[in-house]
């Protein structure tokens, strides 16, 4: 995030792009330590307060078999 928003090479644009910005939310999917502590550093390096609310991945199953009975029923409509 850091290179890709060119901060590594302009420090001064973290108050455009963060300057209204409390902290990081990290959604996280899975218990990843290694994630978790990149994601806090992100947000110490942006001098944001650090925020982790796991999400899981239980609503992409629920999402995915909604959208897969959706299809099944298009197909089955007479044409």
């Amino acid at each position: 995030m850091i290179r890709g928003l060119g901060l590594d090479r302009f420090p001064e644009l973290r108050d455009t792009y963060f300057g209204a910005y409390r902290r990081v939310v990290h959604l996280a999917q899975t218990d990843d330590p290694a994630t978790d502590a990149n994601a806090r550093a992100a947000a110490a390096r942006l001098g944001l307060a650090f925020e982790r609310r796991f999400t899981g991945l239980g609503g992409l199953a629920d999402f995915f078999g909604a959208a897969k009975r959706d299809r099944a029923k298009e197909a089955a409509w007479p044409a």
